[in-house]
């Protein structure tokens, strides 16, 4: 299965953009990353327009979006051409609630 990973062109060439690829290879996907010449020169001559069919041609793509949670309008302008999307946790551990904090959380929002 292929999966396109649309990732901020901040994060190219970075230790995040290896953990993420890493990630992806453990789920048994191809990696099709558009960190490479070949894809630089798709763009260089046709613009975004390259890249919509080489996200159409995958099977899934997974995306980053900036460590605010913000997604660049590269990235969205992708996602929004593909059929199944997942999306890369950023900064996991900082979001992750404690046992309390949790209860606090459902209980504040009417679930408990």
């Amino acid at each position: 299965m292929k999966v396109y990973y649309a990732h901020p062109v901040s994060t190219y060439n970075s230790l995040q953009e290896l953990r993420d690829i890493e990630i992806l290879e453990r789920l048994n996907l191809e990696v099709v990353n558009p960190n490479n010449p070949v894809d630089a020169l798709g763009y260089e001559k046709e613009g975004m327009a390259y890249f919509k069919r080489v996200v159409e041609s995958c099977d899934l793509l997974a995306f980053k979006a900036f460590p605010d949670g913000s997604i660049p309008k590269g990235v969205s302008t992708e996602i929004s051409w593909a059929e199944v999307v997942i999306e890369l946790p950023v900064h996991l551990a900082g979001r992750t609630l404690s046992v309390e904090e949790t209860r606090e959380y459902l209980l504040n929002t009417g679930c408990r």
